[in-house]
């Protein structure tokens, strides 16, 4: 350099000169390095496409006291187009699962109500049965008693008109005996008596066959009992076949004549 100014170097002067030694050291340090780089991307291209990340390089593929001039090769950028994919596949997957699980629940919930039906209709079957049961067992003889009342009848009416010398002889009082324990054994199965002897006439318990008029008697009682009626276990049997009182009418124009 000469007068203070500064000369530009030529290419010629960048160039670095190395001796024998120095050339042989470089130029072996190079190829291990394309060697090593060559075995990295030939592990990359047998991983596949979907791999992300590299398989590591082995101590092997590096020659020893060289392994310190080698760089770790740069992670490949993600595939986006293969990710946005997967993503979209994973989103339609969880909304068929999210339906299946809605078609699931609405299943069960069908399966549910339908239990409690069919557990309601076995409740109420299992109840009519029990009743019909305890029906026919209480009401299982009502045609056996029916055919009773008429015995029932028969004594009652013997009794009634019995003459007055054999009322209060020994025979008589057989005979009360015999029809007193057929009450009993009939009352310990469920029968019982229509209560009507001058009480008001009931239409559902009672059968009018006679009507007599009467003024100082309320109209719709009961005068007198023909036939008694009897329950069993709390159902009518028979009704009670009375006589009922009525209001004077008003005296027709031939009666006056």
């Amino acid at each position: 350099m000469t007068d203070g100014k500064r000369h530009r170097t030529s290419p010629a002067d960048e160039v670095v000169f190395l001796d024998d030694a120095n050339g042989q050291d470089v130029a072996q340090a190079v190829e291990e390095a394309v060697r090593a780089v060559t075995a990295v991307e030939a592990r990359h291209r047998h991983a596949g496409p979907g791999s992300v990340f590299p398989p590591p390089v082995k101590r092997d593929d590096v020659s020893p006291g060289r392994s310190e001039l080698l760089e770790l090769p740069e992670l490949p950028e993600p595939q986006e187009p293969y990710e946005a994919g997967r993503a979209a596949r994973l989103e339609a997957e969880l909304g068929a699962e999210r339906e299946r699980a809605v078609k699931a629940q609405e299943e069960s919930q069908q399966l549910r109500e339908a239990l409690l039906r069919k557990t309601a209709d076995f409740e109420n079957v299992k109840r009519r049965t029990e009743k019909e049961k305890n029906d026919h067992f209480r009401f299982a003889l009502a045609e056996a008693f029916r055919d009773l009342l008429g015995v029932v009848d028969n004594f009652e009416r013997a009794l009634a008109h019995a003459p007055e010398g054999i009322r209060s002889g020994d025979f008589c009082v057989g005979v009360e005996m015999i029809a007193r324990q057929l009450s009993e054994v009939l009352r310990h199965y469920g029968l019982t008596e229509v209560p009507a002897d001058h009480l008001p006439f009931d239409p559902a318990v009672h059968e009018a066959v006679a009507r007599e008029e009467m003024a100082d008697v309320a109209p719709g009682v009961v005068l007198a009992v023909f036939q008694k009626g009897y329950f069993l276990n709390d159902r009518l049997l028979r009704p009670a076949m009375v006589k009922v009182s009525a209001l004077p009418g008003k005296p027709r124009p031939e009666d006056a004549q």
